[in-house]
């Protein structure tokens, strides 16, 4: 592009100034390697974002400006204007991609969190390509649109590339765009506990264009399908911050009374450190029809993966209390009636 701003700059100008941005650029890259840089910017992203913002696309065009210089050096006017024109492309992608970096920190940063939760959990690595990509793209749209190109040969080949391609990757499409459905539709999030219709249970880890991971209780890594997780029904245990509230049956012998019994599994249950005390811990008298009587025990454990510390502590009470009340915890009985037939002596 003659008019443009790069053009209009003397070349001993535009050398200088493309060597200064180089310069300044690899000199913030060293500095970014050492480690109260780093501390700063963990501390604070968004300065990095915004310098990365600035230089980057600073020091596309240094690079650009020398390698033009040094074609018009050698007399290579076709190849002047296209290194132009790739920098003025790289540029503008520079700065979309800085901008897609200032959207994921603020999507990061736009809530507040629990203690046990991070901050980098709070998009996954499918929304940050998609928002990644969707800048992209819009920068492409933009370096058209600058240069009086119309796009529209540019959506035709690429229609027909991609009918292609969606032909020949159908499973691999259908996994992309549901996992798209399930970011947008959060119905869990990285860090939450899932259990799959076949009964497996994993902590989201992951969730990327193609599949989820979950990470077992074994330490394994157990990778669904996006497609494959969105059409079956699963349940969310839900994360660390989130209160898991189960029931449990427990049989005491019908002669006890239920009263006194509902007390005791109360008071066991309230001395358990792992049960939280709000709200309080509630026994009920579930079946009386048949002896023994079921009772339930309702309680609130933190969040699912203090369940099972906390499951094994409140039978041991309940052991406990019951065994010093003279109660224990009943097996089924089962009533046996004999009848004896006489017979006519033969």
């Amino acid at each position: 592009m003659e008019d443009s701003v790069v053009s209009n700059i003397s070349a001993q100008t535009g050398a200088l100034l493309a060597v200064s941005f180089l310069a300044v650029f690899v000199l913030w890259r060293l500095l970014k390697l050492s480690e109260p840089v780093q501390a700063f910017l963990k501390r604070y992203p968004w300065s990095g974002a915004i310098v990365d913002l600035v230089l980057f696309p600073s020091a596309v065009y240094g690079a650009g400006r020398l390698v033009a210089v040094l074609f018009g050096r050698l007399d290579l006017p076709a190849w002047q204007n296209g290194v132009r024109e790739v920098t003025e492309l790289l540029i503008i992608l520079s700065i979309s991609s800085g901008v897609a970096r200032l959207i994921e920190l603020w999507l990061v940063f736009q809530g507040p969190i629990t203690k046990s939760e991070r901050r980098d959990a709070k998009l996954s690595q499918l929304g940050r390509t998609v928002l990644f990509g969707l800048c992209l793209f819009i920068g492409v749209l933009v370096y058209l649109a600058t240069n009086g190109r119309t796009p529209s040969e540019l959506f035709l080949s690429a229609g027909a590339i991609a009918a292609l391609v969606a032909f020949a990757m159908q499973r691999t499409l259908g996994d992309l765009f549901s996992g798209i459905a399930l970011s947008m539709e959060m119905p869990f999030k990285i860090g939450d506990w899932l259990r799959l219709s076949d009964g497996m249970e994993g902590e989201v880890t992951d969730i990327n264009w193609r599949a989820t991971r979950l990470r077992g209780w074994d330490n394994t890594t157990y990778v669904v399908p996006n497609g494959q997780l969105s059409q079956q029904s699963f349940t969310n245990l839900h994360g660390p911050e989130h209160q898991y509230a189960p029931w449990y049956q427990v049989k005491v012998s019908g002669d006890a009374d239920p009263y006194d019994v509902k007390v005791l599994l109360e008071l066991a249950a309230s001395r358990c450190d792992a049960v939280l005390q709000g709200p309080a811990p509630v026994a009920r008298l579930m079946d009386g029809t048949s002896n023994p009587y079921t009772y339930m025990v309702w309680v609130h454990f933190p969040n699912y993966p203090s369940m099972f510390a906390g499951r094994e502590q409140l039978y041991s009470e309940i052991h406990r209390i019951l065994k010093g009340e003279g109660l224990q915890i009943s097996a089924d009985i089962h009533e046996v009636r004999h009848r004896a037939i006489e017979t006519d002596a033969q």
